[in-house]
């Protein structure tokens, strides 16, 4: 995970050079004399520069921190696998999973042919045995795939696809940032229609009401809550049900009565050609990036194809993006100066709105969070889950995950 912190130390370093671009690009031009021009005072435009800079400080620093919370969040859930597969070990350092062993963690099902009906929402709230008996699930396929012995770790492997996929989501282009500029211009445009700089100007209350009853403001805000929200939904929904087309499953075999694991449904014609992971309303989008699939693997992704993972691990970072935007700016300009306002009485810009407005930008804060930790983080982990049993997978980290006797005496 080295590599990782590196990244997100240059991506700060990356802001700070933005943050000096904005003060050399301030410095450069007569700020005072534009801003007498353009509001009559000559502190505004200097004041907003500084509230851009800050805001783009604080949106990184948000998504760094959301990132090093995915890191500690994937290594607890490597520790747990890692505790049940280590009760499994043998002397020699083997271990065997058996259909009877996972019965204690998984269900199973009646019929080969039936196809996977895991909902969302038990997706979610899955105990922590359960995901890890579905991990080691994971890990027969990957040692049928590649021919693996029993020493075969797949924490180790699973560690290492985390680490690479949580590499490429932390490597921002510096255009996204760009993106941001707008936004903010039109977030921040209710201060400075009231001459406020921002949240911690001296007559910050003055904007107080208006961010719920400006229209190009309020609905601006509950569309990118509730787009992050459908978008983050529907990248957890896809990998989800991906990651159970690749999964073996537990059944009982009709002659003799016992527990099997069966073949993953991707090995199964029929539920392979009838599985739909694209529907209409999302091929367009998806069109614009695919490529045309050649594997059964890459045909798990739909119209996306070979493109797939790479399509959706740049979806799950720009939502994660989107949604930490929302935290942060709604979070630190307009809630706590709400808040404050309620607490002490002061006079606001429109009391009318004072109420419903904290309690709005307040929900849209709590929904946000709740997505980051409970959809965005999920559909992450399966994003990790899925890519481990790619096409040509890394024969360094296979082998890095395949560990003697000796080996684990040594550690």
């Amino acid at each position: 995970l080295l590599p990782v912190v590196e990244s997100i130390l240059a991506e700060i370093g990356g802001l700070g050079f933005i943050g000096l671009i904005l003060q050399t690009v301030g410095g450069a031009i007569n700020l005072e004399e534009l801003s007498i021009k353009l509001f009559g005072e000559a502190d505004i435009l200097l004041e907003v520069f500084e509230f851009l800079h800050n805001a783009f400080f604080q949106v990184g620093v948000g998504f760094f921190m959301a990132a090093g919370a995915m890191v500690a969040v994937g290594l607890k859930k490597l520790a747990e696998i890692k505790t049940i597969q280590g009760l499994l070990l043998n002397e020699k350092g083997e271990c065997t999973v058996t259909p009877d062993i996972l019965t204690e963690y998984l269900p199973t099902i009646q019929d080969a042919n039936e196809p996977p009906n895991e909902s969302l929402w038990h997706e979610i709230n899955m105990s922590t045995e359960e995901r890890a008996g579905k991990v080691l699930l994971m890990r027969h396929r990957v040692m049928e795939q590649h021919d693996l012995p029993n020493t075969f770790l797949i924490e180790q492997y699973v560690q290492g696809a985390f680490a690479e996929n949580l590499l490429e989501i932390v490597e921002f282009s510096p255009l996204t940032w760009i993106y941001l500029i707008p936004a903010l211009a039109l977030a921040n445009s209710v201060d400075l229609s009231h001459d406020v700089v921002n949240s911690a100007s001296p007559n910050a209350a003055e904007s107080v009401g208006y961010f719920f009853s400006t229209p190009w403001v309020i609905w601006p805000s509950l569309f990118t809550v509730v787009l992050s929200l459908v978008w983050g939904t529907w990248n957890c929904r896809k990998l989800t049900y991906i990651k159970y087309m690749l999964l073996p499953r537990l059944g009982r075999n009709p002659d003799t009565g016992k527990t099997e694991i069966l073949p993953p449904p991707i090995d199964i014609d029929s539920l392979r050609e009838s599985f739909v992971s694209s529907p209409s309303w999302v091929q367009p989008i998806e069109l614009l990036w695919s490529k045309p699939a050649t594997t059964k693997y890459e045909k798990l992704f739909g119209t996306a194809g070979a493109a797939g993972l790479d399509l959706y691990r740049n979806s799950i970072q720009l939502q994660s993006w989107l949604c930490i935007t929302n935290i942060v700016f709604f979070g630190t300009q307009i809630v706590p100066r709400d808040v404050l306002a309620l607490l002490t009485g002061a006079e606001v810009g429109d009391p009318a709105y004072l109420t419903i407005e904290t309690v709005t930008y307040g929900s849209f804060v709590l929904l946000s969070l709740i997505q980051l930790i409970f959809i965005t983080s999920r559909a992450f982990w399966n994003l990790c889950l899925v890519s481990c049993a790619k096409d040509g997978a890394s024969e360094e980290l296979l082998a890095k995950s395949i560990v003697s006797i000796d080996s684990r005496h040594e550690g």
